[in-house]
């Protein structure tokens, strides 16, 4: 009886305490329904497209979204982002984007996906700088069929006209296909300037359907004129504001100048020097970080260059494990971009004493924008086996570009050059070590053979100086053995120059030429530099030119080497030009 009791006093006490909690003034309150919240991570369960390029939509789909910070593609922060509800974001990929993960971060951390996003990358700009890409190219007209091909012959000396049988009309068109999209900034086009068009429009297209306005002028003359056989040449020289990418470049012409027909004698179109657009490369970051990278040799670890760790390392090795004396590697930025610090990360013991570093927007013509011969440093960081020392160099003045290139002669040491790591910076301040670069005083567009010391494998005629004596028309040299089956020449620039362009004049009896060019900077040991076939059509009394163009190099000596001749004559060489454009 006594326990039942304590029993039922123990449930009253506890009873008490119960509803004395429930008041207002301790505990919680029964009747306060205020929500809380519980923040989680978020997740990415699945994305559409899986692949893309720059600027394509992509869906996210997951949980924890609402309160996200971030989105990125593989590291790489999407071009922007918009939350769409607490599972779904749509994210626009970015320029620098990369293959990998796509991420979402919110205020408690970031989570990745399982499955990777592909980027296409878009193929690199390869439209030759200072090229005519108009020139052979095929041509369709409103009107005057025959002669449609004078306009990208490459002669002023004969024309397309806007006539009707013999009438003038008032109006006409045409059209140029390119044989591929380029990249272009500048138009050329040579007139009769006694029968112009004085309402001239400029129009481009990639699909040769849709075409957009690039230039319309109605007011433009010029006194600068040259005589070329019947006709007075002027050339309207117009530069694009912006860089355009096309195939078709449609010309409208109305409105001539006189009661003559409007008479075209030439269009030309050019890359001059295409800039981009608004410069976005960040300051302080590695641009480098994770790119490609492609080597002269042990391709297997050329990942370590560009992977942000100095542990490991890429070294100038063959495929026996034995130091190779030489070697380069290219890294590819993905994009143009601008820059101004280089760091190179060695193992101090086994660096390269000779260090050449290269630039290029398109990753054919390289520019030299630092060569160090000297460079050592005390200040070394332990890291793994390497005791890393930084070659830190500024450039001074920004540069753009999407390929650099790296060439490493003569280590320190008996062993194969390591490089650990490579670095690319533009930074505010320009900070680095000024780089050593022989200042290139090549003159551009100047004629670098003119009257300089020729020797020719044979001669018909007693001066082969008039191959280099500025008249392409009238003086040449023909050769005198018709049967040899070479024939050369080599022209000594007196000093080193920068040459990338040949330009050679030949004469109607020089049909199916193969031209070797090599280069030398003592005239005995020669590098071939480019080989091209070449067809001229010119008739009896006409000239046509061979340009041949190459990578950037440093020489003294010129030397042609002319094989495969159509015709048992004798070559006629008008003129021989050599340039730096």
């Amino acid at each position: 009886m006594k326990i039942i009791k304590r029993i039922s006093i123990l449930c009253l006490c506890l009873s008490y305490m119960i509803l004395s909690s429930c008041s207002d003034d301790y505990g919680a309150n029964p009747f306060d329904n205020s929500p809380f919240t519980v923040s989680k991570l978020p997740k990415v369960l699945s994305f559409e497209p899986i692949e893309g390029k720059a600027g394509t939509e992509v869906t996210i789909v997951g949980v924890n979204f609402s309160t996200a910070t971030d989105v990125a593609f593989d590291g790489k922060k999407a071009e922007s982002f918009e939350i769409i509800d607490d599972t779904t974001i749509k994210a626009i990929v970015s320029e620098k984007t990369t293959t990998g993960p796509i991420s979402v971060t919110n205020e408690k951390g970031t989570r990745a996906s399982k499955e990777k996003f592909t980027f296409i990358k878009e193929a690199a700009d390869d439209t030759p700088l200072d090229v005519n890409l108009a020139e052979g190219k095929g041509v369709t007209v409103s009107i005057n069929e025959a002669a449609n091909f004078h306009i990208t012959n490459g002669k002023y000396e004969n024309a397309w006209q806007v006539v009707d049988g013999a009438t003038p009309a008032a109006e006409g068109w045409f059209i140029i296909d390119l044989g591929d999209v380029y990249t272009f900034d500048n138009i050329v086009t040579a007139w009769d300037m006694g029968a112009y068009a004085t309402d001239y429009e400029l129009l481009v297209s990639e699909d040769g359907e849709q075409y957009t306005s690039v230039s319309h002028t109605t007011d433009w003359t010029t006194a600068n004129t040259e005589v070329s056989g019947i006709f007075t040449v002027g050339k309207q020289d117009i530069t694009l504001t912006s860089a355009v990418k096309a195939r078709y470049v449609k010309g409208i012409v109305k409105a001539c100048n006189s009661p003559w027909a409007m008479t075209v004698c030439e269009v030309e179109v050019y890359k001059r020097n295409v800039t981009g657009g608004e410069d976005d490369t960040p300051y302080d970051e590695n641009i480098a970080v994770s790119r490609s990278v492609t080597v002269s040799t042990n391709e297997a670890a050329n990942f370590h260059i560009t992977n942000g760790k100095y542990e490991n390392a890429w070294q100038v090795i063959d495929a026996g494990a034995s130091p190779m004396a030489e070697g380069w590697f290219i890294v590819d930025l993905g994009d143009v971009m601008s820059f101004n610090n280089i760091i190179t990360a060695w193992d101090m013991g086994a660096y390269a004493t000779d260090y050449e570093l290269l630039i290029s927007e398109n990753g054919d013509n390289y520019t030299t924008i630092s060569h160090t011969t000297d460079w050592t440093t005390n200040n070394i960081e332990p890291v793994g086996v390497f005791n890393v020392g930084k070659q830190d160099i500024k450039l001074g003045n920004l540069v753009r570009a999407r390929y650099i290139k790296g060439i490493l002669k003569g280590c320190n040491s008996p062993w194969a050059m390591t490089i650990c790591e490579l670095e690319v910076y533009k930074r505010k301040d320009g900070s680095g070590d000024t780089p050593t670069v022989p200042e290139d005083t090549t003159p551009m567009n100047t004629n670098l053979a003119l009257n300089k010391p020729i020797t020719v494998s044979s001669t018909l005629y007693p001066v082969p100086q008039e191959a280099v004596d500025g008249n392409t028309t009238i003086s040449k040299w023909a050769t005198n053995d018709v049967n040899t089956a070479e024939h050369s020449l080599v022209i000594d620039l007196e000093q080193e120059y920068t040459i990338n362009n040949i330009d050679i004049y030949w004469g109607y009896n020089n049909h199916s030429i193969k031209t070797k060019v090599l280069v030398s900077s003592d005239g005995i040991n020669y590098t071939e530099c480019a080989s091209e076939n070449y067809n001229p059509t010119a008739q009896a009394g006409e000239v046509v030119i061979h340009n041949i163009a190459f990578n950037s190099i440093k020489t003294r000596y010129v030397k042609a080497v002319f094989t495969a001749y159509m015709k048992e004559w004798e070559l006629w060489c008008y003129e021989f030009e050599v340039y730096k454009r």
